[in-house]
């Protein structure tokens, strides 16, 4: 009998059961009851050869993403693996699909594996499986999205608000004030961030926001394309459009295709986030560049050091690094004066 069948037989989760068995004082009495109740009466013991790998290091690192298909992950898990690899160790990636369930077995996988350190981009940033992971003396270092653990973990982002707001100055310069945003969802750190940038820096030009101008894009190719259809259904389109992240920029520029509309003669486009084939395009996109392959660098000399120093580094603080954004001026973009139909 392993935790999962307790935990099946008790009602809970796999992560309260390991609470319980770590002592963990954030489980309710009532719940601790009903959990040792039930290992009581079916004989489990824990594994004592788990026990020792639990606290042993495995030379495994676990990296969690939510979409595989997002290639500001995979950019990035090369950094993070440049460095891993140097140090001898192995990594095993999970992607969650952006499904909180499949995250969870993803993560009581990682536990399985005893993995000696976690770099994550959660889907459900206050999921329990977070506290788990630290109770096990497992450092996290946690990417791109804010949680509850961020308080206890290592916290490595983007300027996300500032890296909008350099979309926005440079659309201003070439004279645009009728701008869309097609944003990201808020209740995820970039997508509150990233609108949140694009008001404030409206607000620095002194240009007031169109609400219909604001349309949710998912952080999908998808979402992108449908916020697009729904900008040209507008009687005053806009005369730019920005991609809340390299996903939905993908989606915009394939709908403004599709629609034929000449871009950036007709329509200027902008995108945070780079992607692979972005400067390969006709024309190629502007977009805001972060430092994928760094972040990836950095998170892991971060989880690095904690694994290395052992108990020690639990004595280490939280740290967190927000990293600036570079624009990468192409030929989506062009000045307002040059616009058709406007």
């Amino acid at each position: 009998m392993n935790q999962r069948d307790i935990a099946k037989l008790a009602g809970v989760s796999s992560a309260t059961v390991s609470r319980v068995i770590n002592k963990d004082k954030k489980v309710s009495p009532k719940t601790a009851k009903k959990v040792l109740q039930v290992i009581k009466e079916n004989g489990y013991v824990q594994n004592a050869m788990a026990r020792n790998l639990r606290m042993a290091n495995t030379k495994t690192i676990g990296y969690l993403v939510p979409d595989i298909k997002n290639p500001f992950f995979i950019a990035m898990l090369s950094g993070f693996q440049e460095m891993c690899f140097k140090q001898g160790y192995d990594i095993i990636f999970e992607n969650a699909a952006d499904d909180p369930e499949k995250e969870k077995k993803a993560l009581e996988t990682l536990l399985r594996y005893r993995v000696a350190g976690l770099l994550a981009v959660f889907v459900d940033s206050d999921n329990e499986y977070i506290d788990v992971f630290g109770n096990m003396g497992i450092p996290v270092v946690m990417i791109d999205r804010k949680s509850s653990g961020v308080q206890k973990n290592d916290y490595l982002m983007i300027d996300n608000m500032g890296g909008v707001g350099q979309i926005v100055d440079y659309l201003v310069s070439l004279g645009h004030t009728d701008i869309a945003m097609i944003y990201g969802p808020q209740d995820l750190t970039p997508g509150v961030e990233r609108l949140n940038g694009f008001r404030k820096a409206m607000k620095k030009n002194g240009i007031p926001v169109k609400e219909e101008y604001l349309i949710p894009g998912l952080f999908t190719e998808e979402g992108g394309y449908h916020a697009v259809q729904e900008l040209l259904q507008l009687k005053d389109r806009p005369t730019a459009m920005i991609g809340g992240n390299n996903l939905t920029t993908m989606g915009a520029y394939k709908a403004l295709v599709d629609y034929k509309v000449s871009i950036p003669e007709e329509v200027s486009l902008a995108g945070f986030d780079d992607f692979p084939f972005a400067a390969h395009l006709q024309p190629p996109v502007t977009v805001i560049k972060r430092p994928n392959t760094n972040m990836g660098r950095i998170a892991a000399e971060l989880l690095l050091e904690r694994i290395s120093k052992g108990e020690e580094g639990k004595d280490i603080q939280p740290r967190s690094i927000v990293m600036p954004t570079q624009l990468c001026i192409r030929e989506s973009c062009t000045q307002i004066s040059s616009l058709k139909n406007k």
